[in-house]
């Protein structure tokens, strides 16, 4: 009868540590799916964010391309790249705006170097919205 006893407090106890095993493991489990959530979240920011640089530097082209045409600088526009300034990133979610140096080519001088003009802008990740301008920042 003891014996009895003992076997069945025994096979309580160990089914009582396979809950709480249970338990940790599925508790590890879902915060491994929240960071692998997080991490996606986040990377899909930064994805957002690189699209937004693309459609910075579109319509810094497009103003370029006007100023081209009202004569304030020479054409014609061969590239336009946009870079953050002061340590700034586009990979950092925590920055609220980002401002840019944007380089736009006229001449490629055929040593692997482009001369040409410098614009501005300034986005602010919080609203999705950016202004920018001609000259440097």
């Amino acid at each position: 009868m003891i014996k009895l006893q003992n076997d069945q407090a025994a096979a309580e106890k160990e089914a009582a540590a396979q809950e709480l095993e249970d338990a940790a493991d599925a508790e590890q489990a879902r915060a491994e799916a929240d960071e692998e959530r997080q991490a996606a979240a986040e990377q899909r920011d930064r994805e957002g964010r690189q699209v937004a640089v693309d459609g910075i530097e579109g319509s810094i082209k497009v103003m370029a391309e006007g100023h081209v045409g009202e004569g304030i600088i020479d054409g014609p526009i061969l590239e336009v790249s946009c870079d953050p300034l002061d340590g700034g990133s586009t990979d950092d979610l925590a920055q609220e705006t980002t401002v840019f140096q944007c380089f736009v080519a006229n001449v490629d001088n055929g040593d692997g170097t482009m001369s040409g003009y410098y614009y501005n802008a300034t986005m602010n990740w919080d609203s999705g919205q950016y202004t920018y301008g001609f000259g440097q920042p």
